[in-house]
């Protein structure tokens, strides 16, 4: 009996869902900042999640299933909101 098993790492966000980068150029800059802000929350939840299952046996398999292609998305978001962000000259500082 032969058995193929293939495990790949991506970083691209395609390959998980689509993130379409104009999702936030049409939000107030208070919406873009808060999206941004709650995906880079997720993405460090995500990461801290994944560094504590692979420090054990077998967890990059689990943490690859389990929260890999999740932290990709969150990342794809976080870039999309960060392009609107700067599309949008929300992050420029106020004058006085």
């Amino acid at each position: 009996m032969l058995t193929l098993v293939g495990c790949s790492a991506t970083s691209d966000p395609a390959a998980f869902g689509v993130v379409t980068q104009d999702r936030y150029d049409f939000m107030t800059c208070k919406e873009i900042i808060n999206h941004r802000n709650a995906q880079n929350a997720r993405m460090k939840e995500l990461g801290d999640r994944i560094e504590k299952t692979e420090a054990s046996p077998g967890g990059f398999l689990v943490s690859a299933t389990a929260y890999r292609s999740e932290y990709v998305q969150a990342r794809g978001l976080a870039a999309a909101a960060d392009r609107a962000a700067k599309l949008n000259n929300c992050d420029a500082p106020k004058p006085n």
